[in-house]
């Protein structure tokens, strides 16, 4: 009698960079013959890739450990909790007595070892007291490995893991350590198959993702990068995220401007225009240099789109800063823009700063997201009227729901189209078309294929 195949079940916490480990991780979970599952009541295994970024992020990830466990025991099912991911990297000497009932800890380096040690059942607690498997060997990202894509029809592609930037409020460092580029080779090689497999949006991401190929190439090497996947055979985009203003090299402007397959999109965060408060969260730049730099970027690619985040509430930032910040945005018009309130992450410069209190921060917070929905809003509505290159990727609720350029997967908005039964055209999800935009309501547009 064949022994019943162990099933598992992967929850993913935190950023695109966390969604790459986990698709890595299925992948090789299923090469091992296990079962996957989205349910985790029929789960053997419930593997959880945590974010420990900042608060938020960390009280989600324990809460959503917390809560699965919880499920679990009461409904006297005998899953297997396994934590893996970035809180276990930063917390490791204290999270065990934290989370008692999980069954075995994973770091950002280990976390690949899970499917060997399930596979030779060598995750027994009660023969590892610490339950805690860590490694000093970041991880293989190599193109070999299997890859489950979870994404529809984008994936994300790690093009490198870590980061040599010391930021005053970040413990991306402190949990991923220096910057590791993977070689040109390798990643155009995951490109291709994932181009092969009907992958219509490739997003390279990485902590830094213009600093690409200085560790092994001696130079910046994202332009070299982009040539290499632009020449891959197929109709599909390339999309970058997490560029950095002092890498983001004129070369890559300029192939962003000629080749089509590379969306003109730019996400660059910036986090802050004072010069103070760019000094104190040791970052470089300020006002004049970034109003330079978002010129050259404009004038090199036509109709590009800018995405930028930016921190609210840092300790040296006084009201003056705060309004130079306002300013910033109402003249520079950056067409996407996140925001996050400033915070306090020990084993970072700036938590031995005088702390801002909250009421501020969130003072600060409302009026920021008002202005640049104001910004949001003028520049959304003169797209009304215009024809879009469009990828399908859902149908929900009486729409298709597509991206343009301008739209990047999880945090931008989408296009939803109208399902029109007696239509000529036949739409299919995966497909890019030609859609002109037909209105814009809150965070959406509306629009029918041409």
């Amino acid at each position: 009698m064949n022994a019943k195949q162990k099933t598992f079940s992967v929850i993913t916490l935190g950023c695109s960079k966390n969604t790459v480990d986990s698709e890595l991780l299925i992948a090789k979970l299923l090469d091992k013959g296990l079962i996957y599952k989205d349910n985790i009541q029929e789960s053997d295994y419930i593997i959880i890739n945590t974010c420990g970024f900042i608060k938020p992020a960390i009280n989600q990830s324990i809460e959503t450990i917390k809560n699965i466990i919880q499920t679990l025991k009461d409904n006297d099912l005998k899953g297997k909790v396994i934590v893996s991911g970035c809180l276990v990297s930063r917390y490791k000497d204290s999270i065990i007595k934290r989370l008692e009932d999980v069954y075995a800890f994973y770091d950002t380096n280990s976390f690949l070892q899970i499917a060997d040690d399930i596979e030779h059942e060598s995750i027994q607690k009660e023969n590892k007291p610490n339950r805690l498997n860590l490694s000093s060997l970041a991880p293989d990202y190599s193109s070999k490995l299997s890859k489950f894509v979870s994404t529809g029809y984008y994936s994300y592609v790690k093009i490198g893991e870590g980061c040599n930037h010391t930021c005053s409020f970040c413990t991306i460092p402190l949990i991923r350590g220096k910057y590791k580029s993977r070689p040109i080779e390798d990643i155009t090689n995951e490109v291709r198959k994932l181009v092969g497999i009907g992958i219509k949006e490739i997003i390279l991401v990485s902590q830094d993702t213009s600093f690409y190929g200085y560790d092994i190439y001696g130079r910046l090497s994202l332009d070299r990068l982009l040539e290499s996947i632009c020449e891959i055979e197929g109709d599909f985009w390339v999309r970058m995220l997490y560029l950095y203003p002092t890498t983001l090299s004129k070369n890559v402007l300029k192939i962003m401007a000629q080749n089509e397959k590379v969306v003109k999109y730019i996400d660059i965060p910036l986090q802050h225009v004072s010069s103070k408060v760019l000094k104190a969260m040791r970052r470089p730049g300020n006002k004049d240099y970034y109003k330079n730099m978002i010129q050259t970027i404009r004038q090199t690619i036509p109709n590009v789109i800018i995405r930028s985040t930016f921190i609210v509430g840092h300790p040296l930032e006084d009201e003056q800063d705060f309004q130079e910040l306002i300013e910033f945005l109402q003249e520079v018009k950056i067409e996407r823009a996140g925001f996050f309130k400033y915070y306090r992450e020990k084993g970072t410069y700036s938590y031995s700063l005088p702390q801002i209190d909250y009421k501020t921060k969130s003072r600060r917070y409302k009026i920021v997201t008002s202005v640049q929905q104001k910004v949001l809003d003028e520049w959304s509505k003169q797209q009304v009227g215009k024809t879009f290159k469009v990828l399908l990727e859902d149908k929900q609720n009486g729409f298709y729901i597509g991206r343009a350029y301008f739209d990047a997967p999880e945090v931008d908005s989408v296009i939803k189209i109208p399902v029109q039964k007696n239509t000529k055209m036949k739409l299919k999800l995966g497909n890019f078309y030609k859609v002109r935009i037909t209105d814009y309501k809150e965070y959406d547009f509306y629009g029918c294929p041409c």
